[in-house]
């Protein structure tokens, strides 16, 4: 009986709408534009390498830097370690950002509805229902723009505006917003238009935003320790020229030579990559970065549907263009 259903089921026609969108991925052709965001990105640290390529091959740097084929050994699994550790942990960081800014977008929708849900109904809230929603979403954007210190010009056009529409001026912190905030509920309280479990309602739901946005702010502030990342560096670079050695080493074999830059221009993009993942709220809209303008503009139009401006601002699904 159930065999006869699924079959039944895999016969009938997938219908594609289209209304929900399509989940993001990278398109094959995009990922020649994320090898050349890496490569623009390591430029210099490629002119380094090609000056210490030129500096073996004419045997400038001191022979007695060879080492034997075992240091080489010990030293690319010591590198390969401490690569893997580090990148490990970078990849940890992006990935708890994303998760809280994923809380923040569950918060503002739980911030949505508990309005809905504990205004009084038998008053007309609206007036003071979208200026609390609009205020949610005026925070939201201002988390953007300080994670980043960057903003779109025309996105911050808009957050101005929001901001004048709730009688606050341009200059109005993060902070500010979040007091704002609880002063505000406090005046649905005094003004019955919510009760006492309303308003703790409406508190948690606050808080858990506040909670959500120290841990975005905790990430920002607080990088891997420079000591370590400085040491993983020159690990790295040491590895770098002991391998070139070796390999010039082995004789003019153009093979071998090709081999030993490829390998190493590998293992210099696996700790810039680290380096790069570990800062994920970077202002150049990279595929390295989170898509903080998506997201923000997926809230806005959640909570104010298209009663702003904020949902014209063109975005891309595409997780190699993400702004």
């Amino acid at each position: 009986m159930i065999a006869a259903v699924i079959k039944s089921l895999q016969k009938q026609p997938m219908i594609d709408s289209g209304d929900y969108g399509y989940p993001p991925s990278t398109r094959r052709h995009d990922y020649v534009l994320v090898l050349l965001q890496l490569l623009w990105r390591m430029r210099f640290d490629l002119l380094v390498l090609l000056l210490i390529t030129v500096l073996v091959h004419q045997n400038w740097i001191p022979r007695n830097w060879t080492a034997n084929e075992s240091v080489v050994r010990i030293m690319g699994i010591a590198a390969s370690i401490f690569l893997g550790f580090r990148n490990t942990q970078a990849i940890g960081r992006w990935w708890e950002a994303r998760k809280l800014w994923g809380s923040v977008v569950n918060v503002s929708r739980s911030w949505a509805d508990s309005l809905r849900a504990h205004l009084d109904s038998s008053r007309p809230p609206g007036r003071q229902e979208r200026k609390l929603l609009r205020l949610q979403v005026a925070i939201i954007w201002q988390l953007n723009f300080q994670l980043r210190n960057f903003w779109q010009r025309d996105l911050r056009e808009m957050q101005d505006q929001l901001l004048q529409d709730l009688k606050l001026p341009s200059t109005t912190n993060l902070r500010q917003l979040g007091q704002l905030r609880g002063v505000w509920i406090g005046d649905l309280h005094r003004q019955g238009l919510t009760d006492g479990f309303g308003r703790l309602q409406l508190m948690q739901v606050g808080n858990a935003c506040t909670d959500a946005i120290g841990g975005l702010e905790r990430i920002r502030n607080t990088p891997l320790p420079a000591s370590y990342a400085v040491f993983v560096r020159l690990l790295n670079w040491l590895f770098v020229l002991l391998l070139l050695l070796y390999f010039h080493d082995l004789g003019p074999d153009s093979q071998s030579r090709f081999g030993s830059v490829v390998i190493v221009v590998l293992f210099l993009m696996a700790e810039r990559i680290g380096a790069y993942v570990e800062g994920p709220f970077d202002a150049d809209c990279s595929s390295f970065s989170l898509p903080l303008d998506s997201i923000c503009l997926t809230i806005s139009h959640d909570l104010l549907d298209h009663a702003t401006d904020h949902v014209q601002h063109l975005k891309s699904d595409d997780p190699v263009r993400w702004t």
